[in-house]
């Protein structure tokens, strides 16, 4: 599990909750509010430009609109 204290999309500093279960990790940043991102989304995430990885976020909160789901960055294509 990787666990940090800082969020992978503002790379402020932000809590990472342990999920009881799931392939993903989850992360309440006070910019990037609370939202989930696979484990391997994560590992890719960190090559990226920040203007890319709120574009994944913005993707992911859409997607969530509309219902009560947590945005969830999935997958990085």
């Amino acid at each position: 599990m990787i666990l940090s204290n800082h969020c992978p999309i503002s790379e402020e500093p932000a809590e990472e909750v342990s999920p009881a279960h799931g392939d993903f990790a989850e992360f309440v940043c006070p910019g990037c509010g609370r939202f989930r991102i696979s484990r391997s989304a994560l590992k890719t995430i960190v090559n990226l430009r920040r203007k890319e990885k709120e574009a994944l976020l913005n993707k992911a909160r859409s997607d969530a609109q509309g219902g009560e789901g947590i945005p969830f960055i999935r997958n990085m294509g």
